[in-house]
């Protein structure tokens, strides 16, 4: 939908198959800066049809690049790039989709069936929250910044959250990035 002769645009999204919206662009920035909307994320200017990634729409492109470049600013390492080890273990159809969303990220190579390595500038929490909208619930994730030592998981369960916590840091001063 557009207003003011085509100027200003209304966008929706689409997650788990339920329709959002509509939204102004200043809206959809704002989620995209927040995390909220994705370079997977499914996006149209229409309420019925036309959806696309994200990362596919050029403005919306942009406004990624400008959220992952505000976050690594904001994670301390200044734009450098680190090294990452992502386990995935991925029982729902959605493998193509996470691996295609791991190369926007940077350089990856996948070592064996759910491990991968990449060399990115974002932080293990950032990628934690724009990987784990591509996994369902059973589905799990875990990532090691083996460059700064952090961590970031998702869906683990109470008990290993725990585990990790007490391996990763037997000291107690916090090295993770949380669940």
């Amino acid at each position: 939908m557009s207003r003011d002769g085509g100027t200003t645009k209304t966008w929706f999204v689409k997650v788990d198959g339920r329709v959002y919206g509509p939204y102004t662009q200043a809206q959809m920035r704002g989620f995209i800066q927040e995390g909220r909307v994705a370079a997977h994320s499914l996006v149209s200017i229409e309420r019925d049809g036309g959806w696309k990634p994200a990362l596919e729409v050029e403005i919306l492109r942009g406004w990624l690049d400008q959220a992952r470049g505000a976050a690594n600013d904001r994670s301390g390492g200044e734009g450098q790039a680190s090294n990452f080890i992502i386990v995935a273990d991925i029982r729902s159809e959605t493998g193509s989709a996470f691996q295609s969303a791991l190369s926007h990220f940077g350089d990856e190579t996948k070592i064996v069936d759910g491990v991968w390595l990449l060399r990115t500038a974002s932080s293990a929490a950032r990628l934690r929250n724009e990987l784990s909208h591509l996994l369902d619930r059973d589905d799990s994730l875990f990532i090691v910044d083996a460059s700064r030592n952090k961590t970031a998981w998702f869906n683990l369960g109470d008990t290993i959250d725990q585990r990790i916590r007490e391996v990763w840091n037997p000291g107690g001063t916090r090295s993770s990035d949380d669940t």
